[in-house]
């Protein structure tokens, strides 16, 4: 992801935020502030827009992402399960190592 797409447009234009993100070191406080409500402000103006994108998202395709998670859930239970059984495997041939050296 971009630096650009990492941030909201008024922090991209104003660059507020990083000023609002540090620590006050003195100086106008007011000032800093004013700052820190205006990166609030563009955090929660991102978030709502990502929260309505997210309900009009799920009312669209809600139905076809749910089977593509389903798809997904089961791969990785596959994938984990061909995981333990290879570890056993693993342990199983240790053992056997061990009790051909040791006896």
């Amino acid at each position: 992801m971009s630096e650009y797409e990492e941030k909201c447009c008024c922090e991209e234009r104003c660059r507020h935020h990083e000023e609002a993100e540090t620590c006050y070191e003195g100086g106008d406080i007011v000032e800093h502030v004013a700052k820190m409500w205006q990166s609030a402000g563009c955090s929660a103006w991102s978030e709502v827009v990502k929260e309505i994108l997210k309900e009009k998202i799920r009312a669209r395709w809600g139905a076809e992402l749910e089977k593509g998670a389903e798809a997904f859930v089961a791969s990785m239970g596959a994938g984990w399960q061909a995981k333990v059984a290879k570890a056993k495997a693993e342990e199983e041939f240790r053992k056997a190592i061990e009790k051909a050296i040791l006896g």
